[in-house]
């Protein structure tokens, strides 16, 4: 088996997230992790395939399902989920515009202001040997 340095990278990363799981008892977001990273990778498959609608209910769902997993209320929570994915059909692209900005706007919140500009000083040289161009020039 000839892994590549990506693949090593990768489950280099599951063995340290399975480490600190263990380590930290962590287990039950486990499944919590696993619905929402799954709702976003068939919503990153289905964005490249061009299925915006079934791209943006497949995140509904699974963020959803992992926050309803996460709050314990997966019971009554599919039923407002379920609703809320009814009421989402024909708006998809708008509601991804939506959830873009706003993820936009999160982003620059974070980010650090840029440090302000160095106030410039100009410095002019002169020469004692040159005259100005307003002096006049006076031989012995």
């Amino acid at each position: 088996m000839n892994l590549n340095q990506q693949q090593t990278r990768y489950a280099g990363i599951a063995l340290i997230v399975l480490g600190v799981v263990a380590v930290l008892n962590l287990w039950g977001l486990v499944p919590v992790a696993l619905l929402a990273g799954g709702g976003y990778a068939i919503y990153r498959r289905q964005s490249a395939l061009g299925r915006q609608n079934e791209a943006v209910q497949a995140l509904l769902w699974g963020v959803g399902l992992a926050l309803l997993t996460l709050l314990g209320v997966v019971w009554p929570g599919v039923l407002l989920l379920g609703g809320a994915s009814l009421l989402l059909r024909g708006r998809e692209a708008q509601a991804e515009q939506r959830v873009a900005r706003v993820v936009g706007q999160i982003g620059r919140r974070r980010t650090p202001a840029a440090p302000p500009a160095p106030a410039r000083t100009e410095v002019t040289i002169v020469s004692d040997d040159q005259p100005a161009s307003n002096q006049t020039v006076r031989l012995r």
